[in-house]
């Protein structure tokens, strides 16, 4: 698609002012928002922004919202008048968004009817705001609503058009998150999103034959989502939102939109998995072209199993909010390395360092260092303390994770430096154990940590998901041992097996190491 100058469309709001009546986005309930519709939204949006709130390019924003339209549309307008956008997870305590409002810096709020007590709470206790802050997109509100804003507002674009940025904060699975922000792009907004999105699709092959559909399963308050979904949406491609995941519905609604590109996380693969013979055979999916994957360890028995069944479209990198992507593998790489996430992808390299910081060898484990990709600032408290911290030239930085390079220069990512397990002296790496146990037909999902031992120093506990109808009992712990006799060292093995009913994995596939521990401690002392 060219524009009058003849040059290609670049991003959205180029490819919606030329065919305003194609599809952008799909909803919950089959509902379809055109580009122009979604377009003329996100202009009313700038508006509001700038002349209601007072915002300007460099300012800060969060939002608090599911998905759905409105998210997609405010996003979009503080793409183009040079705002800083902080995604907030809805499921947070008052405390939690508080903390993420303040930390940002955040001068305004958007939000939705059912969230509007908790927001304007945590508003009011994060950055001292006033209720008038706090907007609610759609419906009822006893403040500020936008029906109300919006209308007074013209769809035209507005006359100030700078590129922003979307600030998103670290998954804090081991301590309060840390807000990453990145210089505001010093090109158009077009040109940037265009840039963004091509980057993050530099793998895709599209089949230009084929119309482009993405489907996002998971919140658009994470990143990798959220990245993914936006940058379909510039370069073109429909967008099927969902509100949450469910694996059957998963496989219809690919089916049904012929969806080509999608994101999903290796804990939406094992229930895909577990689906019935019949649902999984009665699943097409010839449309498929690419389904990225990352968040969190894929056990090389599962990508396998969803290669053999959707075929060689899958492709997992490894990256952090800080730096972005840093690896990248496809299906065949990863049929060939199992276990492994990849080469580094353009304009990184990769290192692995010891605890001293001195480089190791291929096949040494050590923390995971990386050079390229994004330049990054934190924000508040952890900013200051990354100014005293981190004031070298060293253009490599680590997210902590522990891994090591085979000697074709393919990563393996082992746990955080946090996460790892010493006992007996000898390190024992949790993802290797719960990759393991989720080979076991009637395990749903699985953690591993260490606990003190006063023998040992730590050992090794497992915290167990099973699958509907299976019971937690010792006969169970007993099936788990015996199913991990051939496939660990003896000294891996879990001590203790507990069973809880769900081991609280985000969305994303995230676990929060630190209060699978607190369960833990109650599950012993009951």
């Amino acid at each position: 698609m060219t524009t009058g100058r003849d040059q290609p469309a670049r991003g959205f709001f180029e490819l919606a002012a030329l065919a305003p009546d194609s599809v952008a986005l799909r909803l919950d309930d089959d509902e379809v928002v055109t580009r122009g519709a979604l377009l003329a939204d996100a202009h009313r949006w700038s508006r509001l922004l700038q002349e209601d709130l007072g915002l300007e390019r460099g300012d800060t924003m969060a939002l608090v919202l599911r998905n759905g339209a409105p998210f997609v549309a405010v996003q979009l307008a503080a793409e183009q008048i040079g705002l800083y956008l902080v995604p907030v997870n809805w499921h947070l305590t008052t405390s939690e968004v508080a903390y993420l409002i303040g930390d940002s810096g955040a001068q305004a709020v958007v939000t939705e009817s059912s969230l509007e007590d908790l927001v304007v709470e945590a508003a009011r206790l994060g950055g001292g705001l006033d209720p008038e802050r706090v907007v609610v997109a759609g419906g009822a509100s006893r403040g500020r609503s936008s029906e109300a804003l919006l209308v007074r507002h013209s769809t035209e674009a507005p006359t100030r058009r700078s590129a922003g940025s979307v600030q998103y904060y670290s998954s804090g699975t081991s301590g309060r998150p840390k807000g990453v922000r990145r210089p505001l792009p010093s090109t158009s907004p077009d040109e940037a999103a265009d840039a963004r999105a091509r980057q993050r699709f530099a793998q895709y092959d599209t089949d230009a034959e084929m119309p482009q559909v993405h489907l996002a399963v998971a919140p658009l308050y994470h990143p990798a989502p959220n990245l993914n979904a936006l940058c379909a949406l510039h370069l073109g491609q429909e967008v099927v939102v969902t509100s949450r995941f469910v694996a059957a519905e998963t496989l219809a609604l690919i089916d049904r939109h012929r969806v080509t590109t999608t994101f999903m996380v290796p804990v939406m693969f094992h229930r895909l998995l577990d689906l019935d013979e019949a649902t999984r055979e009665a699943f097409s999916g010839r449309s498929l072209q690419m389904v990225t994957h990352a968040g969190a360890p894929c056990p090389p028995e599962i990508k396998q199993r969803m290669i053999a069944w959707w075929g060689p479209v899958l492709t997992e990198y490894y990256g952090c909010t800080e730096f972005g992507i840093a690896t990248i593998i496809t299906s065949a790489e990863a049929m060939l390395k199992p276990g492994s996430v990849g080469r580094p992808a353009p304009g990184i390299e990769v290192e692995i360092r010891s605890s001293d910081g001195h480089r190791l060898p291929a096949g040494e484990p050590g923390t995971i260092h990386v050079s390229g990709g994004f330049d990054f600032t934190y924000t508040g408290a952890a900013g200051q303390r990354a100014g005293v911290e981190h004031a070298d030239t060293d253009p490599f930085r680590t997210a902590g994770d522990i891994g090591h390079l085979d000697e074709d220069g393919y990563l393996y990512v082992g746990d955080r430096r946090s996460d790892l397990i010493l006992s007996g002296g000898v390190n024992i790496y949790p993802a290797e154990v719960e990759a393991a146990l989720l080979t076991e037909p009637s395990v749903a999902d699985a953690v591993v940590i260490g606990v003190p031992d006063d023998e040992w120093g730590q050992r090794v506990v497992a915290v167990v998901e099973l699958k509907d109808g299976a019971t937690g009992d010792a006969a169970a712990a007993d099936r788990l041992r015996h199913h991990l006799a051939d496939r660990l060292a003896r000294f891996k093995t879990p001590r203790e097996i507990h069973f809880v009913d769900s081991v609280g994995r985000t969305t994303t596939g995230k676990v929060n190491r630190s209060q699978i521990s607190e369960l833990l401690a109650q599950l012993l002392r009951g």
